[in-house]
């Protein structure tokens, strides 16, 4: 994740014209892409399916191009067929849970966020966890507004072993997905700190989960420091994680106190979902990884206190 100097300068001068992002504008581009999507949102309106010849008319695409297109989608699982009438299948399904849960998390972080951006002075991210391909998607990102910061791009991956908000997220998944990430995954050494060791990453995951908070640094960009803690949503499992990136050598003097904020975030986040947050002041004991959540409190106002087993970085 790099660490970027702040432009000096906004990239639009003031008497430039804006970008025009209006749907009249002409566009002489492929129509596949928007075609796939009035097909999904065709289908999504359908309860009970519709033949290709409803389709073509309400879509008005000639029915070779429809045909085309939907055995395309139907191959990849985004509809389905039965009967000669097509309905949506189970990967738009999935792709419609998770788009709603990550706009539910992001009402929910965005103020809690900005407030932490400006707290710690440092840029805030959240991510939640692609568990079909074992990394973190940033979904979110307030940047610093320091000269140098730490400056992930949303949509952008990274991996769950080395950096502070991947394992906040893995730390805390059913023990098979940590297992099999942990024996399977090809675990990179991306910078000299980076650790790739097995057995350390399984007692690093371990603390993490009691400790309810992390603290990496350099094992994924040299020089770039991470604090993160997981939100825990009311069914009790963790899909989303928030946390801070920080240069280095902004991060050694604060960690404490940078932990102690983020753990905070976390608890508001996962509060306003209807969940718990995990918390070092929490953790006087170690909490089995199946163990069944704690009832949901109001956060508090004041940062949790971190326990000393915390201050060793991740």
């Amino acid at each position: 994740m790099p660490i970027m100097k702040r432009p000096s300068a906004s990239a639009s001068s003031p008497g430039s014209a804006p970008v025009s992002n209006s749907a009249s504008d002409d566009y002489n581009g492929p129509k596949s892409p928007l075609r796939v999507m009035q097909i999904v949102e065709l289908l999504a309106a359908a309860t009970h399916g519709m033949s290709l010849a409803a389709m073509t008319e309400a879509l008005q695409i000639p029915k070779t191009s429809l045909l085309n297109h939907l055995r395309v989608m139907v191959g990849g699982g985004y509809v389905s067929l039965r009967d000669a009438r097509y309905a949506l299948g189970p990967a738009a399904m999935r792709l419609g849970a998770i788009i709603a849960a990550d706009a539910g998390v992001l009402a929910a972080a965005r103020p809690v966020a900005a407030e932490l951006m400006a707290s710690t002075g440092e840029t805030v991210m959240l991510a939640t966890l692609d568990e079909r391909s074992a990394e973190a998607l940033y979904i979110d990102v307030i940047n610093s507004q320091q000269d140098i910061r730490y400056s992930p791009r949303v949509g952008s991956r990274w991996p769950l072993y080395c950096t502070g908000i991947g394992r906040a997220l893995l730390a805390f998944q059913e023990p098979s997905f940590i297992r099999r990430y942990l024996a399977e995954t090809d675990m990179l050494r991306r910078t000299p700190r980076t650790i790739t060791d097995r057995a350390r990453l399984r007692r690093i995951v371990d603390d993490v989960h009691s400790s309810g908070v992390v603290l990496t640094q350099g094992e994924h960009t040299v020089g770039a420091g991470a604090v993160a803690a997981p939100i825990i949503e009311r069914d009790g499992r963790v899909r989303h994680a928030i946390g801070i990136g920080v240069p280095i050598d902004r991060l050694e003097p604060r960690r404490e106190l940078l932990a102690a904020l983020v753990v905070e975030a976390a608890r508001q986040v996962s509060w306003t979902l209807g969940g718990h947050a995990a918390s070092p002041a929490d953790a006087t004991t170690k909490t089995p990884a199946s163990a069944t959540p704690s009832v949901a409190v109001a956060p508090s106002k004041q940062p949790a206190k971190t326990r000393p087993g915390t201050r060793r970085p991740a």
